[in-house]
């Protein structure tokens, strides 16, 4: 059965096992509404029957068929007011299984920052987003930026009663400012709790996108993802650098050569097996509720306060202290993805309450496993190389040593060469996922 706007309008088969909810349910609905109460369902048949037997998996022909549910806005078959409601009723069960545990029609803020990558974010908003967002009734507001950092000034001032997400037409820059935005607001934990992120990938590096949609290059994907995609608690990272806090969605970064510099590290583990282990677990769970994600108590206040004080504070006591003079490589990770093709942190997790640190000291390093590192990340054997040192952290400090200046970026920003600290706050923020509790990646290998 196919019906079109031109075609006629056939009277449903009501009360004929046609349910998505109940036991019966033997439709598969697999793809996504694109126009205005439209669905593709997809269902198993055998010589020609419907396979009505819950989770029957026949080795039949699948077919598609499209269900045009305004088709039957008016009365149909009898006219009477009892079937009408069964149809509607039917059309809101289907509409439900479609969208799943997604929130149907989220009222969105658009962010747009025109100059991000190669200056095409307006256009692709326009022509690759803007269609699927108003095809699935999401109400829009939008904001073209038109400074540097005008967004923290923008979701620090939101209604954040008015919208359940904003979307960032970006690179990953723009997020950042948004985090920091809604972590400047006297209500900052409600903020962050309340308002989830989503990124549409307009930059160079995208690790964002990369991270909770998978390494795709396509923006209508993106835009797809969040339509139907999940709220996700996420970890924030405080960074505090001199007399200044802010906050990390992403990563940080030290040095881009051969550099001396002191870690301070809160280890939880740094036992390749264990991490692994710990990974595929929480894979195995599922997603866990939000209630015993945030960590933080009462969602009342500003952000957190830091358990291990700031960059300028005594070291506490149960840190391990490592002095290096070759370090060669430094990241640490809140997200699987640094960049389209560049899945850095196989073994991150969205909300397990750990930053991922990886490090490498080239004092015994050769030329040869230094040229093997690039195809290992992107082979996914990066993880299991016995040189790279990776570690589940809960804080650390790095002390540059013996130099006046070098690179420090945080989420791909640059900030000033100076010490500075981190530590985790479990679930803190909240994101748009496809999966709801993990990053699209392979995982450890």
């Amino acid at each position: 059965m196919a019906t079109s706007p031109t075609s006629p309008r056939p009277t449903p088969q009501l009360g004929q096992g046609v349910t998505t909810g109940g036991s019966t349910g033997h439709f598969d609905i697999d793809t996504h509404p694109i126009y205005q109460q439209r669905y593709i369902i997809d269902f198993e048949c055998r010589d020609g029957k419907e396979i009505r037997e819950k989770g029957a998996k026949p080795a039949g022909a699948r077919r598609s068929v499209t269900l045009d549910a305004s088709a039957y806005s008016e009365p149909v078959g009898s006219s009477t007011l009892q079937e009408r409601d069964r149809v509607e009723a039917w059309a809101s069960r289907l509409k439900d299984r479609a969208y799943g545990k997604s929130q149907q029609q989220k009222r969105v803020k658009v962010l747009i920052n025109p100059k991000s990558g190669k200056g095409q974010s307006e256009k692709i908003y326009a022509k690759d987003v803007a269609p699927i967002l108003g095809a699935a009734h999401l109400s829009i507001d939008i904001t073209v930026t038109k400074a540097s950092k005008e967004a923290i000034d923008i979701v620090e001032k939101l209604d954040i009663e008015a919208y359940d997400v904003i979307i960032c037409c970006s690179g990953d820059g723009l997020p950042f400012e948004v985090f920091n935005g809604l972590g400047k607001r006297k209500d900052a934990k409600r903020a962050l709790s309340k308002m989830a992120i989503a990124h549409i990938p307009c930059g160079s590096g995208n690790g964002f996108h990369c991270s909770l949609h998978g390494n795709i290059r396509s923006t209508s994907f993106a835009a797809l993802s969040i339509v139907k995609g999940v709220r996700t608690p996420l970890d924030l990272i405080s960074i505090t650098q001199g007399e200044e806090r802010h906050l990390s969605f992403l990563s940080q970064a030290l040095g881009i050569k051969i550099f001396p510099c002191d870690i301070a590290v809160k280890v939880v583990t740094d036992d390749k097996e264990e991490i692994k282990r710990r990974y595929h677990e929480t894979i195995e769970l599922g997603a866990t509720p939000e209630e015993v994600l945030r960590e933080n108590g009462l969602l009342e206040g500003g952000l957190p306060k830091l358990k291990f004080g700031t960059a300028s504070d005594p070291l506490p006591q149960d840190w391990e202290v490592e002095n290096h003079d070759n370090m060669g490589s430094f990241y640490c990770g809140n997200m699987s993805w640094m960049g389209a093709d560049v899945d850095y942190f196989p073994a991150a997790l969205p909300n397990d309450g750990c930053m991922d640190m990886v490090t490498i000291d080239y004092s015994n390093l050769s030329r040869l496993q230094a040229l093997q590192l690039l195809p290992a990340v992107e082979s996914g054997k990066f993880f299991g190389l016995p040189y790279v040192k990776y570690r589940k952290v809960e804080a650390y400090r790095i002390t540059p040593k013996n130099q006046s200046d070098g690179y420090i970026s945080i989420d791909g920003e640059r900030v000033p060469f100076a010490p500075f600290q981190a530590e985790v706050h479990r679930g803190l923020g909240t994101v748009i996922s496809i999966s709801g509790y993990k990053y699209e990646t392979i995982g450890p290998q």
